[in-house]
C-alpha cells in the first residue's frame, strides 16, 4: 500500500515494490476495463506482433463526440461545412434530441463544405505518435492497450485511433478504432486507448496503428486546474489494484463533469490497465475537493508505474 500526495495535474509515481498475484489468480475485468484472461485458444495471440508502419493520417472520416453547449451551428462553423450536411449524414431531425457524450459524423465531401466549389486545402497530419501496443485475449473480443503523444505543436481533441490486424501476407483481416480517454491532448502528454477486436481473428501476424482524425482543440472549454491529492494505491484482492484519492480545483472557475483517467504501465513503460471514472461530486467549485476511486485488473504483472490525469470542462462565454 502507498500513499502519495501529487502536486501538479498528473500523478505518476514508481511502485518501488510491484506485487504479484497468486499464480492460479485468472484476471476477470471490471467494468470499462477489459477483460484478461489466461485461457489458452486453439490459435494464441502473438506476445508481440511485429507492428508495420504507421502509415500517413488521413483526414477522413471525422468521428466527434458531442461535448455539453455543443450546437450544430458551431459543429458547422467549426469544421467549415453546412448544418444541413451533418444533419442528412446522421438522420438529425429534431437537433434537441442529441446528446453530451453521442458520436455524430463530419461529413467531408466538397459538397458538405460551406466553400463549396473552393479548393481544399490538404490538412498536415498531426505530430502524433504512438507506441508499442499490448494485446490482451478476453472473453469478450481481443483487445489492445496503447498510447499515444504529441510531439509539439497545438494542443489536440477528439483524437481518433485506427488499428488493423494483418496476416502474414500483408492483407488487413481486422480493423478497430477507439478515442483517446481524456477529451485534450497537450504536447507532451501520453493518453491511453483501448480498443476491441470482436470477433477477434483466429491469428494474425502483425499490426499497424494510424491517426484517423484530430482536432485542434479549443483549449478554453477544458478544465485542467485540478490538484490530485493523496493518492492510495493498494491491492483490492488477488488481482484488482485499486487506487483512489482527492481532486481540488485549484483555479478560479467551476470544474464540470471532472474525470478522473487511470493508467497502470508495467517495466517497459506500456499500457496494461486503463480506466476512466468520475469524481464525486463530478462538478468542483474554486477551492473545494472531490473523491475518486477506481479498480482495475492489469493484464499482466508486475504494475511498475501509473498515471492518474483529472480534466473537466469549464462554462464558456459568449466571447469563447
Amino acid at each position: 500500500m502507498l500513499l502519495l500526495g501529487g502536486c501538479g495535474q498528473v500523478i505518476t509515481k514508481p511502485t518501488p515494490t510491484p506485487f504479484t498475484p497468486a499464480p492460479t489468480a485468472t484476471p476477470i475485468q471490471p467494468h470499462l476495463t477489459p477483460a484478461a484472461t489466461s485461457t489458452p485458444t486453439a490459435t494464441p495471440v502473438p506476445a508481440t506482433p511485429i507492428p508495420t508502419a504507421t502509415p500517413t493520417p488521413e483526414p477522413t472520416p471525422i468521428i466527434h463526440t458531442l461535448q455539453p453547449g455543443d450546437t450544430l451551428i458551431g459543429l458547422a462553423r467549426q469544421y467549415g461545412v453546412t448544418v444541413q450536411s451533418i444533419q442528412e449524414a446522421n438522420g438529425i431531425t429534431d437537433p434537441r434530441g442529441l446528446l453530451a457524450g453521442q458520436q455524430i459524423i463530419i461529413p467531408t465531401d466538397p459538397e458538405a463544405r460551406l466553400d463549396a466549389g473552393k479548393p481544399t486545402p490538404v490538412p498536415t497530419p498531426p505530430p502524433i505518435r504512438i507506441s508499442p501496443l499490448v494485446f490482451s485475449q478476453g472473453a469478450d473480443g481481443l483487445w489492445a492497450f496503447g498510447q499515444a503523444s504529441l510531439d509539439a505543436g497545438e494542443p489536440l481533441e477528439h483524437v481518433l485511433i485506427q488499428v488493423d490486424l494483418l496476416d502474414k501476407q500483408g492483407a488487413i483481416i481486422a480493423s478497430a478504432q477507439a478515442s483517446l480517454l481524456q477529451g485534450m491532448l497537450l504536447p507532451g502528454e501520453m493518453a491511453g486507448f483501448a480498443l476491441r477486436f470482436s470477433p477477434p481473428p483466429a491469428a494474425f501476424d502483425r499490426y499497424q496503428s494510424r491517426i484517423v482524425s484530430a482536432q485542434p482543440a479549443h483549449a478554453p472549454f477544458y478544465h485542467r486546474d485540478l490538484l490530485v491529492q493523496d493518492v492510495l494505491f493498494q491491492s483490492a484482492g488477488e488481482s484488482v489494484i485499486t487506487l483512489s484519492g482527492q481532486v481540488r480545483n485549484v483555479g478560479t472557475d467551476a470544474a464540470y463533469e471532472v474525470a478522473v483517467i487511470v493508467t497502470l504501465l508495467d517495466k517497459a513503460g506500456q499500457v496494461i490497465g486503463l480506466r476512466q471514472v468520475k469524481a464525486s461530486p463530478p462538478d468542483i467549485q474554486p477551492g473545494e475537493r472531490a473523491f475518486f476511486s477506481a479498480e482495475l485488473i492489469p493484464i499482466h504483472f508486475p504494475v511498475a508505474d501509473y498515471r492518474i490525469l483529472a480534466e473537466g470542462h469549464r462554462k464558456l462565454t459568449p466571447d469563447e
